[in-house]
């Protein structure tokens, strides 16, 4: 086990390409604010226009439509597998290096800045990943319209939630945002349950805990405030503050928005399937 163990760690947080990867603005790809917001933009002047004009997009038989779907969930899923065990030893490696003090755990400050990672180092790395994946996502929409019931699955929610997390992302990588890996490993842990679900879909083996997903989107969220609620105490009683806190307030916001779409879709969903149910 324990040579696994050094295999697993080598690859995901050892290699030279993790270990001294630096967020650099305006040399790393993706790196600069302006890409987010066009492909945000472009993300969504697509969305309405295939929306708008569906003869603009190709017609694509149901059999095609699912092994596409197979595919891109299963990458994703993996993905976001690789992305939860990556940052976790990241985190375990930086507690290893830093055994008496991991304050850092919950607050970036001035006091550990020469020595932590806030743009620079494992976590970082995995931050960045997490943040170009959320624009390999996209392609969730596109499969979406691709479907004869686009109109009835594309949802306010989905959209929102997929044109606001690049932009988030960004944020939190480029300014160190505190409890960066909280968040990552939280929301990629999410995802490879959300992306198992689709590629079993896809193939034909609708799994019964559909309802499991939005369950533990909820939770997720409910543990973000926890995170951010830990955050504003660190800020407020320790001496140096907390990096990111000038993002706080939004990231917040962000958040209470999510909850609360996620909650409305959970009620309509699960009310009406348990009204028809005798």
């Amino acid at each position: 086990m324990e040579d696994v163990y050094s295999i697993v760690h080598y690859w995901l947080v050892g290699h030279p390409i993790i270990s001294q990867f630096e967020f650099k603005h305006g040399q790393t790809f993706g790196a600069t604010l302006l890409f987010p917001i066009v492909s945000v933009s472009v993300y969504l002047f697509f969305t309405v226009l295939s929306l708008r004009f569906p003869t603009l997009l190709p017609t694509v038989s149901a059999a095609t439509l699912r092994r596409i779907t197979a595919t891109h969930s299963l990458i994703l899923c993996i993905l976001s597998l690789i992305m939860t065990v990556g940052c976790g030893l990241s985190v375990l490696h930086e507690m290893a290096a830093h055994v008496h003090d991991w304050s850092w755990l919950i607050c970036y400050n001035r006091l550990n800045y020469e020595n932590m990672v806030l743009t620079r180092g494992p976590i970082v790395f995995w931050g960045y990943v997490f943040y170009l994946s959320k624009i390999l996502e996209f392609l969730d929409t596109l499969l979406i319209l691709l479907s004869s019931s686009r109109s009835r699955r594309l949802s306010f929610l989905h959209v929102y939630h997929h044109a606001l997390m690049p932009l988030f992302c960004y944020v939190g990588v480029s300014t160190g945002l505190s409890m960066l890996h909280a968040g990552v490993m939280t929301n990629a842990s999410v995802h490879v349950l959300m992306y198992a679900y689709y590629f079993l879909c896809s193939i034909g083996k609708r799994p019964r805990w559909k309802k499991l997903v939005t369950d533990v989107q909820i939770g997720q969220f409910m543990f973000c405030f926890v995170c951010l609620g830990s955050v504003m105490y660190y800020h407020l009683t320790s001496e140096f503050g907390c990096f990111g806190i000038g993002v706080w307030f939004v990231t917040f916001s962000f958040n209470v928005s999510l909850l609360a779409l996620f909650l409305n879709f959970h009620f309509k969903t699960y009310a009406k399937i348990n009204s028809k149910k005798p």
